[in-house]
Parts: C-alpha cells; sequence; structure tokens
C-alpha cells in the first residue's frame, strides 16, 4: 500500500494521460508495449500486466476497481496489490498519470509554470545548454534522398572496405604518424575544434538520415554547448517505434559509424601525400573522427549514442531514468524510512538497472567535478564564474528540492522526519568519526631519480671556437687531463698587439727618463701599468681556452663530436663529469608533504627502484631540502616525455622569455626538490639515471586535516595559476 497521508491507495483515481501513445513489440517470446510521452518525448516499456492495469485508469474507476479488473482479464499473470502501488508512484512520478488534484486546472497550471522554471533553470547552467533551433525534417529528407542508398547492405560493404583498407594503411605508417602528431600547439587545437563542427554535423546527418531511411521523424536539432563548446545535435528519439531493435541501435551508431568512415578515407589521404596542409588537416580529421568521436559517444554512461545503443540493445527504454529512480528510491528508504526499492525489470535486467544507476551517478559526479575544475582552469577569469553556476546548478538545486520535500512531502509521499533526522545523525557521526579517528595515508611518497653526488658541470671561462676535443662520451679522465682546447684568434692578435705596444712604451719610458722629462715619464709609467693589467687578463683568459679536468671521473657527454668547432661564450656548458661510484638519490616533493618533512628531517626514507625486486628496498637518509619549490627538472628522467611520472610543458609555450632555451621543459605542478643521501654499498649497486619511488613512514595525521590540506592547496595552486588569486 502507498505510505502517503494524502492519498488511499484504494479509492484514489487516477487518469491515464492523452498525450500517450502505445506501440506493441515482439521481443523474443515476450511481448512488451512502449509508450511514447508525445509532450516531453520520453519512450517507457512496460509488460502486459502493467500495460494492462494502466489502461484501466481511467479517472472515473478507483485503483482498486482497476486492480480487480486487471485481476479478472489476466487471472495468474495478474499483479498484485503492492506492484499496483509502485506502478502507480512511478507513473506519477514520470508524469504518466495525473491524480484527482494533478487534473484541476489549477493544478495543470502550476505543472506548467513548474516545467518552465526547469527549462529556464537548464538554459542558466554554463556547463551543458541545450539551444534547439528549428524543424530540420524536410532538409534531412533531402539528405536521405541523396545518401540513403547507404544505410543498406551495401552501403555497409563499401564502410567495411573503406575502414579496413584506410586503417591498415596507417598501421603501416604508424610511427611516421605518431611522429608527426606527437606535439601540439595552440593553433593545433584551434584546427581541430573546427574540424570537430564539421565533423559533428555530418555524425548529426548521419542519424537524422538513418533514422529517416526507417521511417521515423527528426522532430527538431540544435546546439548543444558543452562547457561552451558548441556541439550540434537532432532530436531522433522517433525511432523508438521502430519494432526492429537493430534499427534503433543503427540510427544511434550511425554518426559514429560515419566519422569512422570518413577518418579512413582520411588515413588514406595521410598515407598518400607529402608533408603539407593536405596532410596536415588528413590527421586532424584522423584524430578527431576516432579519438575524441569514440571518447565521448560510446559511454553508455553518458546520454550519447552508446548511452541509446545499450538501451536498445538490451530493450529498456529510459535505462537512465529507471536507475536514478531506483538510486533515489534506495536513499529515500535509507534516509526515510520508505518502502523498499524495485525496479519493474526482472532477474538480469533488473540488476542491470541497479548497477547502471549506481555507476550513472558516479560518472556524474566525476564529470560535474571535471568539468567545473576545467571551467576554472582553461576559461581564464570568466571561467571561476562557471564553475561557480554549474556547481550551484549540480548541487544546489538538488538540496534545495531535498529541503522542500523533507518540509512539504509531495502528492504521493509524507515523508518519516524523524527517520531522516535519525539517518542524518548517524551518517554525520559516521563521516565525523571517519575523518577524525580515521589515519591519513602514513606514508609520504616522491618520484626519485639517482644522479651523480658530485656532478661537475665543466663550463667555458673565455670565449672561442672548439677546436679540438680531446676526450669521448664514457671516457675515465683524471684530474688535470686535457679534455677541450679552444681558440679565439682575436683574444691571440689582441695580445699580440698588446705586447708590441708594451715594448715601445717601455722604451719611451726610458727615453723620457734620460731626457728628464719628469711629468710625462708618470703618465708613461701609468698608461705601461694599465697595460700590463690588460696583458694579464689576456694571458688568464687565454689559458682558460684549455678546458682541464677538475677531478677524476667518467664523460658524460652524449655526443661531444657535434660540438667540433661550436662557439662557446663565458658560462656555457661544454662536459660533465661524474663519479658511477658517487651517486645520491633525487626526490621531486609536493609541496603540501614538505611541511612534515621540515618538522621530521630525522625519518628514514625507503627507495624502491623501477626494475629490482619489490622488497628490495633501500635505506637512505635527508641531506638537504631545497627551500622553496620549483618547476625546473633536475634530471629529465622525472618528465612524462621521456617515460617519467611527472606532467610537463614545454616552456616557450607558457612563458613569453628569450631566456629559455629551445627543448625546455617545466613542470606543471611545482615541486620541491629534496637530496637523499645513500650507504656506501647502495651508492656502488646503483646507476645514474635509475628510477623510482621514495617513500617516508610515519606520519601522524587524520583523514580530515589531510584532504584539508590537499583540497586546500590544490584550490590555491589552481586559482593562483588560472586567475591569480
Amino acid at each position: 500500500m502507498l505510505q502517503d497521508s494524502t492519498l488511499e491507495f484504494g479509492q484514489a483515481r487516477l487518469k491515464l494521460k492523452e498525450a500517450l501513445r502505445f506501440d506493441m513489440r515482439q521481443s523474443g517470446d515476450s511481448v512488451a508495449w512502449i509508450c511514447e510521452d508525445e509532450v516531453t518525448g520520453r519512450f517507457f516499456q512496460v509488460g502486459l500486466p502493467q500495460y494492462t492495469f494502466l489502461t484501466m485508469l481511467d479517472g472515473q474507476r478507483t485503483v482498486a476497481t482497476a486492480l480487480m479488473k486487471t485481476s479478472t482479464l489476466l487471472r495468474e499473470h495478474a499483479i498484485d496489490e503492492t506492484e499496483a502501488a509502485n506502478i502507480c508512484k512511478w507513473a506519477i512520478e514520470s508524469g504518466l498519470v495525473e491524480t484527482e488534484a494533478g487534473s484541476s486546472a489549477a493544478r495543470r497550471t502550476e505543472q506548467i509554470e513548474q516545467f518552465q522554471k526547469q527549462q529556464m533553470a537548464s538554459w542558466l547552467n554554463p556547463m551543458m545548454l541545450r539551444v534547439p533551433l528549428f524543424d530540420p525534417d524536410k532538409l534531412i529528407e533531402k539528405a536521405t534522398n541523396l545518401f540513403g542508398f547507404l544505410v543498406s547492405p551495401f552501403g555497409m560493404l563499401v564502410w567495411l572496405v573503406v575502414v579496413i583498407t584506410g586503417f591498415f594503411q596507417l598501421l603501416m605508417h604508424r610511427e611516421e604518424f605518431y611522429s608527426r602528431v606527437s606535439s601540439f600547439s595552440a593553433s593545433d587545437i584551434i584546427w581541430i575544434a573546427l574540424t570537430s563542427i564539421v565533423l559533428k554535423i555530418i555524425h548529426e546527418f548521419a542519424h537524422g538520415i538513418t533514422c529517416k531511411k526507417y521511417g521515423g521523424r527528426v522532430k527538431s536539432c540544435g546546439i548543444l554547448f558543452l562547457l561552451m563548446i558548441p556541439m550540434p545535435y537532432v532530436d531522433v528519439t522517433s525511432s523508438w517505434r521502430f519494432s526492429n531493435k537493430w534499427q534503433r541501435i543503427l540510427t544511434s551508431a550511425a554518426g559514429m559509424l560515419s566519422e569512422i568512415f570518413i577518418a579512413a578515407i582520411a588515413c588514406m589521404v595521410w598515407t598518400s601525400s607529402a608533408p603539407g596542409p593536405l596532410q596536415y588537416h588528413s590527421a586532424n580529421v584522423i584524430i578527431t573522427a576516432t579519438l575524441l568521436t569514440l571518447l565521448f559517444n560510446i559511454n553508455p554512461l553518458m546520454k550519447f549514442d552508446g548511452y541509446y545503443m545499450l538501451s536498445d540493445w538490451l530493450e529498456i527504454p529510459n535505462l537512465a531514468t529507471h536507475g536514478r529512480q531506483w538510486l533515489k528510491d534506495s536513499t529515500k528508504r535509507l534516509f526515510f524510512g520508505s518502502s523498499p526499492a524495485t525496479v519493474k525489470e526482472r532477474g538480469y535486467r533488473g540488476f542491470i538497472v541497479k548497477a547502471y544507476g549506481v555507476l550513472a551517478m558516479m560518472w556524474f559526479f566525476t564529470i560535474a567535478v571535471g568539468l567545473s575544475l576545467g571551467a576554472s582552469s582553461l576559461l581564464e577569469g570568466f571561467g571561476l564564474i562557471i564553475a561557480m553556476i554549474g556547481l550551484l546548478m549540480w548541487v544546489g538545486i538538488p538540496a534545495w528540492k531535498l529541503a522542500k520535500y523533507v518540509v512539504r512531502g509531495t502528492e504521493t509521499e509524507n515523508p518519516n522526519r524523524v527517520w531522516f533526522a535519525t539517518a542524518c545523525a548517524i551518517s554525520a557521526a559516521c563521516l565525523v568519526g571517519f575523518l577524525v579517528f580515521c589515519p591519513a595515508p602514513s606514508i609520504v611518497s616522491a618520484p626519485v631519480v639517482v644522479d651523480y653526488d658530485p656532478l661537475t658541470i665543466m663550463r667555458a671561462k673565455s670565449s672561442g671556437f672548439a677546436s679540438k676535443i680531446h676526450v669521448v662520451s664514457g671516457q675515465h679522465v683524471k684530474e688535470g687531463d686535457l679534455l677541450v682546447s679552444l681558440e679565439n684568434p682575436e683574444l691571440e692578435l689582441e695580445l699580440k698587439s698588446l705586447m708590441i705596444d708594451i715594448r715601445i712604451s717601455k722604451l719611451r719610458s726610458q727615453s723620457l727618463l734620460t731626457r728628464e722629462r719628469l711629468g710625462e715619464l708618470v703618465l708613461e709609467q701609468e698608461n705601461l701599468l694599465s697595460m700590463e693589467q690588460r696583458r694579464r687578463e689576456l694571458t688568464d683568459q687565454l689559458a682558460n681556452l684549455q678546458i682541464i679536468a677538475s677531478h677524476s671521473g667518467v664523460i658524460l657527454n652524449a655526443d661531444l663530436t657535434s660540438d667540433q668547432g661550436k662557439y662557446f661564450q663565458p658560462g656555457d656548458e661544454i662536459l660533465s663529469i661524474g663519479n658511477k661510484t658517487e651517486v645520491h638519490a633525487i626526490a621531486l616533493t609536493r609541496q603540501q608533504d614538505i611541511k612534515w618533512i621540515e618538522k621530521n628531517p630525522d625519518y628514514d626514507v625507503e627507495l624502491r627502484i623501477w626494475g629490482r625486486s619489490e622488497n628490495a628496498l633501500i635505506t637512505g637518509q635527508i641531506k638537504h631540502v631545497n627551500p622553496r619549490a620549483r618547476d625546473d627538472l633536475p634530471h629529465e628522467a622525472f618528465a612524462a616525455t621521456a617515460g617519467g611520472p611527472l606532467a610537463v610543458v614545454p616552456r616557450e609555450q607558457v612563458e613569453e622569455s628569450n631566456d629559455s632555451e629551445e627543448g625546455d621543459m617545466k613542470l606543471t605542478q611545482p615541486r620541491v626538490p629534496m637530496e637523499i643521501a645513500l650507504s656506501d654499498s647502495d651508492r656502488r649497486d646503483l646507476l645514474p639515471g635509475q628510477s623510482g619511488q621514495l617513500y617516508i613512514r610515519g606520519r601522524n595525521q587524520n583523514m580530515g586535516t589531510y584532504l584539508a590540506q590537499n583540497f586546500v592547496q590544490f584550490i590555491k595552486t589552481n586559482n593562483m595559476r588560472t586567475h591569480g588569486l
């Protein structure tokens, strides 16, 4: 029985809405009825007992009378009172029937106003805004006359041949293709966005043509703004009238199939063309029509093509609606003590509805948070406002509806407020207990790379050309060995000229002394001292053109032969010297962890080096912590571009500076460098360049503090980077 005080179940008179259309559908050995709400465009599927019972609700009969007549007609296949109550509740919440209160003019006016408010709320959501434009049915009909022949076995054969041929050719050139498209710039993103718009128009036309080919009608089309990104759409919900589920599935899949077909043609164009604009735009089509299309459209947890294909294949109309309703009823059961949540589907189909409801809700929260963070990060300045509005729409409005339900209830339910208060108190106590008493992850971890200690970088002290390189990479040298000889003809010429001037000055000084011209002699002596000073400077500069090893070690540069004849300025790196037995570890730690580390510098650290046994942990000691966070890389092995764990971007793409060298990478999130001292045996066993993970055990912190610190640090970092806040 219904658990409300406003509607007596047995004596209630419910009326099936007039704007409903029922079509019988045969699925294997079972028969079902498809119910279409022609006002909202929503579809529902019910079985024979449910269909019979609903059609008995004419506004004149009571629910009890309708149930009795259904039992008379169906006998052992009829529904019982509990299922009838659940069907009535579901039908009211789905808008399929009207109550006595809902059939009045005032109530209908209220429902219209409520519908208008929902539409207005959807228009205020900047994250996902659907803008209908016009009825494209005639345009789609003309397109169907031209391309409808492709929706046939012949079209499928052509599709298979082109797709197999195109992607096979690309597979043969996969390394070349990857090398061409592995890096992106701002202009690439713009061209990909334009390509995506064109492909999406073709995508939606494919939906419409397929729907029209099988006798459906395309009622509307428009633009869906997803995070301010325009995406066209067409309404092909009429495909649910198709009796053949494979026709419905093909209608949903037509957009993806058309884009894959175009991508295959682009593959053939790319492999047969020379580098240039044609090949460049072909690559953009391949990426957009495959990776981006499949990423969004094939995901069944979003109401795009993949969802409708899954719903058609399972023959469960409004799968998302049923899943959300079950999840909503389960939540009511938990927090309000309502009747147990049920679904109309039975067996494995009922399990699928329940599982879908849970997974879709988890995905919704992931997308809500992701889009909010994306808006805040990508749309500089205005993005933070959009993120706040989006969160208000996704969180604030449901919270308001919950509060309204608790206070007022609904036509069919009067909430148990005592149960709700008790459930909230228990939930709050559990949450507080988890945050206060549950320990946070006790391990601080960070990526680590083994490097030379010390790593001696030999730099040019004088400018000159590398005339001769005396060593090769990997060669062992001793202290005092000559490494590289530089030459600077200008310095040599200047020194020779200066030596001549010094000899002339000495002779002139001797002559002035003989003639006792003391005033001129003093001036000449000062000039001579200045030239002697310059001679010593030039002599030192010429001596510094010989690069001498400062200590014993191994030459580390990968290719010194390419430096032959290269011009070096003072301070330029020429080569590096390291000792393989003298190494230490460098870790890049998160900023939120460094405060705890600085307070506990005596903790031993453990290193897990990749490639070794999981049990072969190395013990080390914190040697030095950098006083501030940095965004440069102390070793290239940290970078994701070199197989490391940390995300990086080219510095020249994000900074307007002439000081950055080509290929210089920048960390997307600054980290604090930390040096780790190793034991003698570990220094002998480890090799420079090996990477792994650092662990510091013993952090004493509860989960609440840990989560709060990480969240605040993330918000500060994100808003400082994008908004300067």
